[in-house]
């Protein structure tokens, strides 16, 4: 008896172990799996905060590929495919009222950086905001994406006075919360498109680089633009507005001459030369027949180019036509501030829910104290001061521009476009006063091809196909 109750202690015993052994190897099994799912938990909180971040960041964009054909003979080849946009915006929600952009252009050859600024949105009274990069000068075409535009390219008068669209600097926004008004202000570079380098003496060129958004003189230029919606009930809405610009640019030359090619200012080196002009605006939508919008602007004001001082010495060559005397002496051009106006008018209709047409008239005269007819020269010498003179030519010459476009919307992302732009050139006075030569197709040169007392034929097709993503 006493030799089986040992048996059984034994065998309770053994089993005890065992028993104990396993429970030990759970425990330790379970605490492996707990540190397991410890770590995996700490991952995937790491990974849902980076995911977090990646959720404020928006990615946009839109390629549009075209053909273009240009009827003018000077333009070769005057026909070809080409990508005129490849844009991707990066915006980045860095905290509430905080945004970050970025959107570079991808086009082959020519890549750029169009949009690089960071935008302080006011947290109290939700009205103001603070822009600071590079972004958009305030008008309405300039603001105005190039991926909605009705019309194939910005009209003359903006691509004029606002070459490139973007400029470097800061911008003050108000937008009152309970008014239709958006005021904007804006303290940028300037005209830093075109940089006036070095005279090479020698050869007696005005020597140009274009600059990438880079300030070029201590001027800086001042940008504002105000805006009110009006809604007009079941018919429709309109917005009107206005914007002025005030800008200098340094002088580079000791004489400033006026647009009428009679007035001289004497200036010094370095003195301001005023570029202000003033613009009003307004866009009409209503809600008739499927839908239509008439919009324009109208701005004028002063411009300016910059002009050179040199000293130099030019051999004579008699056999030149005509001949040319020797020079030696002060060769150089003058400051220029020139009066313009020009203006675009819209009118948009849609035709069905998949299609829209559209037409522009754009109308830019550089020089309003000139007429066509007043316009006699290119440049010129003025032996007197031995100085080489402005004169007026085809940089004075009024533009019109009839723009027709249909649109057919595949969906709301892609767009197929058909433009085509009637350009007409103002005329001069007298035959044979500004003409140009231009190679033909095969190579040969036109002599004196084109006459601006004639009408230039400068029209344009465009077939272009829009994606956005």
């Amino acid at each position: 008896m006493k030799r089986v109750s040992l048996i059984a202690m034994l065998l309770i015993l053994a089993l005890f172990v065992k028993v104990h052994a396993q429970v030990a190897t759970t425990d330790e099994k379970l605490s492996e799996i707990n540190d397991k799912v410890n770590g995996l938990t700490e991952r995937l909180a790491t990974d849902e905060a980076d995911l977090q971040k990646l959720t404020k960041i928006k990615v946009s964009g839109y390629i549009q590929a075209q053909y273009q054909s240009f009827e003018n003979l000077g333009v070769q080849p005057n026909s070809y495919f080409s990508l005129r946009r490849v844009r991707v915006k990066f915006t980045y929600e860095a905290a509430d009222g905080v945004k970050f952009v970025l959107t570079p252009d991808f086009v082959p050859g020519t890549f750029a950086l169009k949009d690089a600024y960071v935008v302080l949105n006011d947290r109290w009274t939700k009205s103001f905001s603070l822009w600071a990069g590079k972004f958009n000068r305030p008008n309405y075409e300039v603001e105005y994406s190039s991926s909605q535009r009705e019309i194939a390219e910005r009209s003359k008068i903006i691509t004029t006075l606002y070459p490139g669209e973007r400029a470097i600097g800061a911008k003050l926004e108000f937008n009152p919360q309970n008014l239709p008004l958006h005021v904007q202000f804006a303290l940028l570079n300037g005209n830093e498109d075109l940089v006036i380098t070095d005279i090479n003496k020698a050869e007696l060129n005005n020597k140009t680089t274009l600059g990438v958004n880079k300030d070029f003189d201590n001027y800086k230029d001042i940008m504002v633009r105000a805006t009110y919606n009006l809604s007009l009930g079941s018919f429709g809405g309109l917005d009107f507005g206005a914007h002025g610009y005030l800008g200098s640019l340094k002088a580079n030359a000791t004489q400033t001459l006026a647009s009428d090619y009679k007035t001289v200012t004497t200036v010094k080196y370095g003195d301001a030369i005023k570029r202000n002009w003033v613009g009003g605006e307004f866009q009409l939508f209503a809600d008739v027949l499927g839908g239509m919008s008439i919009k324009g602007e109208y701005i004028a004001g002063t411009n300016a180019s910059v002009g050179f001082n040199g000293i130099t010495a030019v051999a004579a060559n008699p056999t030149a036509t005509p001949p040319v005397a020797a020079v030696t002496g002060v060769v150089g051009a003058p400051n220029y501030q020139n009066k313009f106006a020009g203006y675009y008018v819209y009118f948009i209709k849609n035709l069905g829910k998949k299609n829209q047409f559209a037409f522009r008239y754009d109308y830019y005269d550089p020089n309003t104290d000139i007429s066509g007819k007043d316009v006699t020269a290119t440049l010129g010498y003025n032996p007197a001061d031995k100085s080489f003179k402005k004169m007026s030519g085809k940089s004075d010459l009024a533009t019109t521009t009839f723009g027709f476009a249909l649109h057919h919307y595949f969906d709301d992302n892609i767009r197929v476009s058909l433009n085509y732009d009637i350009v007409q050139n103002e005329k001069v006075g007298t035959a044979g006063v500004i003409t140009e030569d231009y190679t033909k197709a095969d190579g040969s040169k036109v002599v004196k091809g084109f006459d601006y007392s004639n009408a230039i034929n400068n029209n344009l097709l465009t077939l272009r196909i829009q994606a956005k993503f």
